[in-house]
């Protein structure tokens, strides 16, 4: 466990993301898959991406992408607090770890612990590409 010092003064706990349970994963992977499903918003940051030599945007540069385009904000804001959620195991605030919670943090915390997270976003997804061994139900493509 990590224990990061917030700009108000307050300090929170991150879990390792190999503890993360599959409560914690499940809202994330959903969210990914709604925002998946907007290609204006897809089209964005893979051009995006491009024009940054392929480096991954920061969870900040995808809302700056995102603040046009209504539903894809409002997505980006939940799966930003539901990460937060899943790696936060506690805080010094008076009250617990939520999604919903990372509404009632200072801003700059908030900010804060997005940043520190924003990293551990691709280890929460399952990895499904081809497996190399003899007995994986999956085989890389020829075509």
């Amino acid at each position: 466990m990590q224990r990061i010092n917030l700009p108000s003064g307050a300090t929170a706990d991150l879990r390792d993301v190999a503890d993360v349970t599959e409560r914690g994963r499940r809202p994330i992977k959903r969210i990914q898959t709604r925002l998946a499903g907007l290609p204006a918003f897809v089209n964005a940051v893979e051009e995006a991406q491009s024009q940054a030599d392929g480096v991954d945007l920061t969870p900040d540069q995808q809302l700056k992408i995102a603040a046009g385009m209504g539903e894809a904000f409002d997505l980006l804001e939940d799966l930003n607090d539901a990460l937060v959620a899943a790696l936060v195991a506690g805080w010094s605030y008076g009250f617990g770890v939520s999604a919903d919670a990372c509404q009632d943090l200072p801003g700059r915390d908030l900010d804060a612990l997005r940043t520190a997270v924003a990293p551990y976003l691709a280890q929460l997804n399952p990895d499904f590409d081809p497996s190399p061994a003899a007995d994986s139900p999956t085989e890389a493509s020829v075509a």
